[in-house]
């Protein structure tokens, strides 16, 4: 299988990160091609696995991730990816590895406005 591992920003310490590193490597041992995805890369490359970086635009950061996740869509659908494993919140995975707390319920506290402004919209869905 041809898996894309996406994450917005990869940097060495992080734990989601390492996770992702650790995973697909895992599946490329297993023999299954894997890519990375992600907007940033910091660190060293692992050997043999592709990276791809995605130039994105927006003012703000839910903005440049709504443009990456479309972006990566695109790249999946031509380069007939049968999997897409995402590290981060974002539509168009078919598995998300949850690290993080539910958004819904962390926002819950917070004003009613927030929940109409994009950043909320994007995140939720």
């Amino acid at each position: 299988m041809k898996i894309a591992f996406v994450l917005y920003k990869y940097f060495p310490f992080g734990g989601v990160q390492r996770d992702c590193l650790h995973i697909a490597q895992v599946m490329q041992g297993r023999g299954h091609e894997v890519e990375l995805l992600c907007i940033e890369w910091n660190g060293e490359e692992p050997v043999g696995i592709p990276v791809h970086r995605f130039s994105v635009r927006g003012i703000t950061n839910h903005r440049r991730y709504r443009n990456f996740s479309k972006k990566i869509q695109r790249h999946c659908r031509n380069h007939a990816i049968d999997g897409v494993v995402g590290f981060n919140k974002m539509p168009g995975l078919d598995v998300y590895f949850a690290a993080d707390g539910c958004y819904q319920q962390k926002s819950a506290s917070k004003s009613h406005l927030y929940r109409l402004t994009p950043r909320y919209q994007y995140f939720l869905a």
